[in-house]
């Protein structure tokens, strides 16, 4: 694979606690790495052509693993900093949700862990574009180089809709819980790369789910609301103060159309 996939590797992506040294945990992450590669039971990975940093976030360091078939899979890493267990239980997160929600959730492959390090697997989205704020709302890019495009206002208002929709839509009405530690403003979501923009849903995906939250349905969107128009303290459902806020329009056009998709749902079942 020859087109960009994401950042040049350099030490400054890594998160560390402060007794922590920045050499040391990168030989440690490596080592752990291959040895994932040499005692995982993926049949492809014994024949893996290289593997290749994509991405990183506050809890996860991201690569890209390509096999001799021509696949290519996602692997998430710790972050030296992140608890160790954070890794298994969005794994788990992420299976139960995807086995409801195939198309709209990431499903995860496997799941390793040794020496108080975690990775896990998912299938990987060709340059896929992580939606987040930067000033702006936008998307981060790979190609030609990594670089933040901003949202047309147009883009803005339909994109962020539906990701809130999708949030509405996977909140478990039998278990009264909802996704919480939501960055939508921070890539949790993805729209593959030749997204089409008159069927965004389609194209959208979830790929985090580090926490549920149980609330009613009711209080779970009024929390949603209060969080995604003003910059208060200690927000719960999307996990940290959001770094631009959206109109009560674009949150109630999206908790409206998330709604209209559950009452269809319930209709089909």
């Amino acid at each position: 694979m020859k087109d960009n996939l994401g950042l040049e590797y350099a030490p400054w992506y890594y998160k560390l606690l402060p007794q922590q040294e920045i050499l040391t945990e990168i030989a440690l992450t490596h080592n752990f790495i291959n040895e994932f590669f040499d005692n995982c039971n993926i049949k492809e990975f014994k024949n893996k052509t290289e593997f290749k940093f994509i991405n990183y976030g506050s809890k996860q360091l991201v690569f890209v693993v390509s096999v001799k078939n021509g696949k290519h899979y996602t692997m998430l890493v710790n972050q030296p900093a992140t608890s160790f267990g954070m890794g298994k239980k969005e794994f788990d997160n992420l299976t139960k949700l995807s086995s409801e929600y195939p198309n709209i959730v990431v499903k995860p492959l496997g799941y390793y862990h040794n020496n108080g390090k975690e990775l896990y697997i998912t299938p990987y989205y060709y340059q896929a574009r992580c939606i987040g704020v930067d000033n702006q709302w936008g998307m981060w890019i790979p190609e030609p180089t990594y670089h933040f495009e901003k949202f047309t206002e147009k883009e803005e208002e339909n994109i962020i809709s539906k990701m809130i929709a999708l949030l509405v839509l996977l909140y478990d009405d039998i278990n009264k819980t909802g996704i919480s530690e939501c960055r939508l403003d921070g890539g949790d979501f993805i729209l593959e790369k030749d997204y089409d923009e008159k069927d965004i849903l389609n194209n959208l995906k979830l790929i985090a789910a580090r926490e549920f939250i149980k609330l009613d349905l009711n209080e779970y969107l009024d929390i949603l609301k209060k969080e995604l128009t003003s910059n208060i303290d200690n927000p719960i459902i999307i996990g940290k103060k959001i770094r631009k806020e959206l109109t009560s329009s674009e949150v109630e056009s999206g908790i409206e159309l998330g709604l209209k998709l559950k009452e269809k749902i319930k209709c089909r079942r």
